[in-house]
């Protein structure tokens, strides 16, 4: 039969089954992968950008031995008790930190108390070396020593008072 000009035949699509979305996403992978193989590099990064995924990724996080209240529900829910257990060890650390800071504070005085010991004495023996000097007769040594001596402690003194 003749066609007429402007006229179509109407032709039936035959349905095809419905794949299921594992089959269609390998397939997809199939076809853009074999696109791809036979394009240009620059064609491969646009094919490529038209593939991209967003991912979102969610992150929580916390400073300080205990976590905010809403996770803290959380871990009593899951394992009862557990958040009894996270404030024990929050009060235990904290005990332990301050029992350390309070060692540190006892040992610095001590320190300090010694360096101070030890210093006067030395002024002490620097000044009865030139006393004994200028027994002696040595007095231009006796004099620098005792001099040098006396502005240590004085200075030492000076500089206390001044930091206060």
């Amino acid at each position: 039969m003749p066609r007429r000009r402007g006229h179509r035949e109407a032709e039936e699509e035959v349905p095809q089954p419905a794949k299921p979305p594992e089959d269609q996403a390998s397939e997809a992978d199939d076809n853009a992968e074999q696109a791809t193989s036979k394009l240009p590099p620059k064609a491969v990064l646009d094919a490529l950008l038209e593939r991209v995924r967003t991912s979102v990724v969610e992150a929580a996080s916390f400073s300080g031995p205990l976590p905010p209240p809403s996770m803290y529900r959380e871990y009593d829910r899951v394992l009862p008790g557990s958040a009894d257990r996270i404030l024990a060890m929050a009060e235990r650390e904290q005990a332990h930190r301050v029992s350390i800071e309070g060692t540190a504070l006892k040992a610095s005085a001590s320190d300090s108390k010694l360096g101070q010991y030890f210093g006067f004495s030395l002024a002490l023996v620097c000044i009865v070396g030139g006393i004994y000097l200028a027994i002696q007769g040595q007095t231009v040594v006796a004099v620098a020593l005792i001099v040098a001596s006396a502005i240590g402690l004085a200075g030492r003194f000076l500089i206390n008072r001044a930091s206060r």
